[in-house]
């Protein structure tokens, strides 16, 4: 197992965003997570990226890494590419992308540049363009190239359509199971229910901030309880489907 969540809960204050949850990822394979707005969907990826602190355990690789920075955890190879892509749009798209590469020391960074470009075009002819012209397609694809320039063995995506024209949101899709078809690994949270559990082999429904279902993703689409999860009905605790 590539990534183990345990029992993992956020609290901002006296607000509780994420209770007991618990979540994994295979190596090689795909997770989403699914959920209205307010589910703490976010908080949950930022808590395994280290950005929110938080109880519980996360483990990566078999190691325990619930105390470890967010650096640390990106050199261990877990990058995040954030809800609403936060690119510097001050900085030129190769600045960027170079952003992603910081902790590296390596001599293969420019190689990496290089196969950004390959893989998206786009950037490649606008490299000396600063963030600031871009669309927000071509933003969300600067956003993963730069999380990609750190050669992680797990992806975060926060939401990676949100606000994407109908032909971005399928580019996007396309790269996620390109990028998972070249052995990357990639934990999904995103509200494109349909297009997330197709892309995806195990899917998870939060919930008010609790797991309110999990199961392999073919059986969650089979499931009138994930509707029931999105609507308010009385999914409130986990539910293991058959899977």
């Amino acid at each position: 197992m590539l990534l183990e969540v345990r029992n993992l809960s956020v609290s901002y204050g006296n607000v509780s965003a994420v209770s007991d949850v618990s979540v994994h990822v295979e190596e090689g394979s795909i997770a989403a997570v699914l959920g209205a707005n307010g589910a703490g969907k976010t908080s949950l990826l930022n808590a395994i990226m280290g950005v929110t602190r938080a109880q519980g355990v996360v483990r990566f690789a078999g190691q325990v890494i619930s105390g470890w920075s967010s650096a640390r955890r990106v050199s261990a190879g877990i990058a995040l590419v954030p809800e609403g892509r936060r690119i510097l749009l001050s900085l030129t798209i190769e600045e960027n992308l170079l952003m992603g590469a910081y902790q590296r020391r390596d001599r293969e960074i420019t190689g990496d540049l290089t196969k950004m470009y390959d893989l998206f075009p786009n950037l490649a002819r606008r490299r000396n363009y600063l963030g600031s012209v871009l669309s927000g397609g071509e933003q969300q694809m600067l956003a993963i190239g730069r999380a990609l320039m750190a050669r992680p063995r797990l992806l975060l995506m926060d939401e990676p359509s949100l606000g994407l024209s109908p032909l971005f949101v399928r580019e996007v899709f396309n790269l996620v199971r390109s990028l998972n078809s070249a052995g990357l690994a990639i934990l999904l949270v995103e509200q494109n229910t349909r297009m997330a559990l197709q892309a995806a082999r195990r899917g998870y429904v939060l919930k008010l901030g609790r797991l309110a279902l999990e199961s392999d993703t073919e059986e969650l689409m089979k499931s009138d309880d994930l509707t029931k999860a999105y609507l308010g009905d009385d999914v409130t605790v986990k539910h293991r489907l058959h899977a």
